[in-house]
């Protein structure tokens, strides 16, 4: 299991003024908080959450002075125009517990469905919910399709990881081929133009 190690400030001042100040020196305003502990308001560098997200770790390791606090990404607010991080929820583990958390679902390989029926891969969900130990969160989770036939699909129900609970509904699909977009009413024209040719026929 990789963890990150990101570089924090504590902060001072929590007025409206104080985080846009933080945010012009390219700052990302930011709070740890583990259990019942009081919650430690904090900063980092906008450079080092680039770096939280391309590493693709789950678990990070947050540096304030000579103190160091093992946590996850608990939630993450946007600038609902820009998109831009305003906030990041920063929340302790330890190795012992159990946490909920998310991992991103990718596939690999082409299937029977698509190659030779002619359908379409489609994708439902892109992140799975688990709950486990931090020692045991996958990197991320893939999914063969190469043996997916037309109209067939693969559910919650479908795939197991090793000390993981899944906490998604069971039936919940997360990947199906389906018949591409149009091919329905390019058979209803092709049975059209059959039933009109019969009818001819029969005059």
């Amino acid at each position: 299991m990789a963890i990150l190690k990101v570089a924090s400030e504590l902060r001072e001042g929590m007025k409206r003024s104080d985080t846009r100040a933080l945010r012009k020196e390219e700052r990302v305003p930011a709070v740890y908080y583990f259990h019942k502990t009081k919650p430690i308001a904090l900063s980092i560098t906008l450079n080092d959450l680039k770096n939280i997200f391309k590493s693709g770790s789950h678990v990070f390791d947050i540096e304030l002075g000579n103190k160091h606090h093992k946590c996850i990404i608990k939630a993450i607010q946007y600038h609902p125009v820009s998109d831009e991080i305003l906030h990041i929820d920063f929340m302790g583990v330890t190795e012992k517990e159990r946490i909920e958390t998310k991992i991103s679902i990718s596939t690999s390989g082409i299937p029977v469905g698509v190659r030779i029926d002619g359908g379409v891969l489609s994708q439902s969900i892109w992140e799975l919910r688990i709950k486990c130990k931090i020692s045991e969160i996958p990197q991320d989770y893939v999914i063969d399709v190469t043996e997916l036939h037309l109209n067939e699909s693969i559910a919650i129900k479908d795939i197991e990881i090793p000390n993981v609970e899944l906490l998604d509904k069971p039936t919940t699909s997360i990947v199906s081929v389906v018949k591409a977009t149009g091919a329905s009413s390019t058979e209803e024209e092709e049975a059209v133009e059959t039933d009109e040719s019969e009818e001819t026929t029969e005059e």
